[in-house]
């Protein structure tokens, strides 16, 4: 029943899309409580995530530079489901995985243990990307092209993909509306179309033990931490102004829901890119841009923020794991506090909205399996 779509998504003895379990966290900033903490630590809420944002939304899984020759491919798990993104002389094309195993669209039954795991047939780590693969890896014959495209990689089922600015970003939904769409409230004050920016690049990945909800609020207040939410744009956008951010200057920050993170100052742009790769970790791909030559200072400051964002999520990841716990008798899910961070109302409001969203379901599972001898 807990991996039945058509049959709702049940765990800790309540259904997950029942809105009473959310009715306390719904209401107005100021009277609204924190979302449930069964949100933080169960895995059905994972796969219900999976179902209702992960497959349903414009997810970023990197930039134009990152893919900048003919060939290249840039490998992404979005939720459970393997997908790239590869250059052709006519443009993109964004495919599913030919593998069906490992990192590949799915999670084998073998491997649904609650973490993403390494899978034990091809020794690759499921949901923990490599980079992208150059042209000339993939070859005719080798293990990565059999991995990935296959012989006919026209056959496999397509990804809707697009860009906007130095971003490229995939929908797993066939029926999704077009990037420009949701981006429509805040592309002019993004910029997108303004490389300059992105003249010297840093970047690198960095892992941390939280739910990519804390570690996405976190970030917030790490990046910038009297920033205030600036006027209500899309649901699935949060803007905060800052007049001071980790450096010391004032910008711009946006969240575009779920996965990508940005800060925007006069001359730079910093941007980090979400990814779940466990229920309890969370993969942060941080590049940060400048028109100018980056110091090493600046550099050691969006550490020193990533590193606080990360305790501060850790913290708030094992507060929950035990919320409404025998281990926590005087906490109880029928009583939760008031949410007191705005951006993260912002973010439950969204949550919440996407989970209790009805889709029309096509489950293609057995109804019946043979007896056990």
């Amino acid at each position: 029943m807990t991996m039945r779509p058509d049959l709702d998504y049940v765990d800790e003895g309540v259904d997950l899309q029942d809105p009473v379990l959310y009715k306390p966290s719904r209401g107005r900033f100021g009277k609204a409580c924190i979302l449930t903490p069964i949100a933080y630590r169960s895995k059905v809420f994972a796969d219900l995530e999976d179902e209702k944002i992960w497959t349903r939304s414009w997810i970023c899984i990197g930039s134009h530079r990152d893919i900048p020759n003919v060939g290249d491919l840039l490998p992404y798990t979005v939720g459970n489901h393997g997908v790239h993104v590869q250059r052709g002389r006519d443009g993109l094309t964004g495919r599913y995985n030919l593998a069906q195993h490992g990192g590949c669209r799915f999670v084998p039954a073998q491997c649904q243990t609650g973490s993403k795991t390494r899978c034990s047939f091809t020794s690759c780590g499921y949901s923990r990307d490599r980079g992208v693969i150059a042209a000339d890896e993939l070859g005719d014959d080798t293990p990565t092209m059999r991995q990935y495209l296959g012989y006919r990689p026209e056959r496999l089922l397509p990804v809707t993909v697009e860009s906007e600015g130095p971003f490229l970003f995939v929908n797993l939904d066939p029926g999704a509306a077009p990037l420009a769409e949701r981006l429509d409230c805040v592309a002019e004050a993004l910029a997108l179309d303004d490389t300059a920016a992105w003249g010297n690049a840093e970047s690198f990945w960095v892992e941390h033990d939280a739910n990519w909800k804390l570690l996405g609020r976190a970030l917030l207040r790490a990046l910038a931490p009297d920033a205030k939410p600036a006027k209500k744009g899309a649901a699935d956008v949060i803007v905060l102004r800052a007049d001071t951010d980790y450096s010391g200057a004032p910008a711009t920050v946006f969240w575009l829901l779920p996965n990508l993170i940005l800060l925007r100052g006069e001359d730079r742009l910093l941007s980090i890119v979400l990814q779940p790769t466990a229920l309890e970790e969370t993969l942060a791909r941080v590049r940060v841009g400048s028109a100018r030559p980056i110091e090493s200072a600046h550099v050691d400051a969006l550490r020193a923020a990533l590193d606080e964002a990360a305790s501060t999520a850790s913290m708030a990841q094992d507060e929950l794991a035990r919320f409404g716990t025998p281990s926590r008798p005087k906490t109880s899910l029928a009583s939760l506090p008031l949410e007191e961070d705005r951006a993260a109302h912002l973010l439950q409001t969204y949550v919440i909205g996407r989970v209790l969203k009805r889709h029309e379901v096509h489950w293609s599972g057995p109804l019946y399996a043979a007896a056990a001898r």
